[in-house]
């Protein structure tokens, strides 16, 4: 009975991070509902379209089997304001046997239901997305749990490719043990062949290709990841945060340690890129960025393909970085 004593009333998760919301969502429920009893004890609502009395109801219910009923409502701010005004309501009133956990993305803490929610700040928690940092160490610290071996090259390299996504990386890493197998070390190599372009690198690698004036390089690269069916979005947000980047780095005279500081960033890439705006004009990174944004409007019209828009936004670039 200790840990049920523990367990609030109603929980407020919120933020970008889908991904550490659910698995805080299964961890409490995997707590306090007993196996076998999932189905009865626990109820699942969806904020758009919200019957609010039924989840009332279904939270008024005492547990079948469990010492409490779990119910989750995903999306609060979708629920419509009458919705939302009978759920603010029922807050003081939810059972000493029910647990009422609600997500959502965003919220406002003008609305009547979260400045209500907020009278117990210790149940509302806001899930971010991580830094690379943070994502380093969540991969370090699953694979331990899962017994994988990967070198942390490879880890800096797959958040580097994937982004600090911890839901996408989780699914990566799995995918990386499954390929390697379980007796074998996961390695930088591995990371590249899965998530990225076949040897040649990946999505995270093209931008470092352009600004060292390497156009073959860069655009065999871009062939390849476009023949492993990477987004064109996805491309070029990695080559446009890439220059804004080297933008922000040359207008204020940034250290690699508070580019870290600032963006959460690995070592390594905040040194590349503090040396490569020292490299670059401020006249050149202007331009690429200008190059970049002209590219982002092609892709949005229904002119040119995608590919070929990127093809010549790469040879652009190159061309600028060349002319230095």
């Amino acid at each position: 009975m200790g840990l049920i004593t523990k367990i609030k009333r109603y929980y407020l998760f919120f933020g970008p991070e889908e991904y550490l919301k659910t698995k805080r969502i299964k961890s409490l429920i995997s707590a306090v509902v007993e196996k076998g009893y999932e189905d009865f004890d626990c109820n699942y609502f969806e904020g758009r379209g919200l019957d609010a009395t039924v989840l009332v109801n279904a939270a008024s219910s005492p547990p079948s089997g469990s010492p409490l009923r779990v119910v989750v409502l995903r999306n609060l701010d979708k629920v419509s304001p009458r919705g939302l005004n009978l759920i603010e309501r029922f807050i003081d009133s939810i059972p000493d046997y029910t647990t009422l956990i609600m997500t959502s993305e965003k919220i406002d803490r003008r609305k009547k239901i979260f400045k209500t929610l907020y009278k117990d700040e210790k149940a509302c928690v806001r899930f971010n997305l991580p830094t690379p940092r943070k994502a380093v160490e969540f991969i370090a610290e699953s694979a331990k749990q899962l017994n994988i071996s990967i070198e942390p090259e490879a880890i800096n390299y797959l958040v580097e490719t994937i982004g600090p996504d911890v839901g996408r990386l989780d699914q990566e890493l799995t995918k990386l043990a499954l390929y390697v197998g379980p007796k074998a070390t996961i390695r930088k190599d591995d990371v590249a062949l899965l998530c990225g372009a076949g040897s040649i690198g990946t999505v995270f690698d093209l931008p470092q290709k352009i600004v060292s004036g390497d156009a073959k390089g860069s655009l065999v690269l871009l062939n390849s990841l476009l023949s492993a069916k990477q987004s064109e979005g996805r491309i070029l947000f990695r080559i446009k945060d890439y220059f804004l980047k080297l933008n922000t780095v040359k207008a204020l005279d940034m250290s690699a340690w508070v580019l870290r500081k600032k963006y959460g960033m690995l070592e390594k890439t905040a040194v590349n890129i503090c040396q490569t705006a020292k490299r670059l004009s401020e006249i050149c990174i202007i331009n690429c960025l200008h190059h970049t944004y002209q590219c982002e409007i092609s892709l949005k019209s229904a002119g040119l393909k995608k590919d070929i828009v990127l093809f010549d936004l790469i040879s652009r670039l190159v061309l600028e970085v060349k002319e230095e």
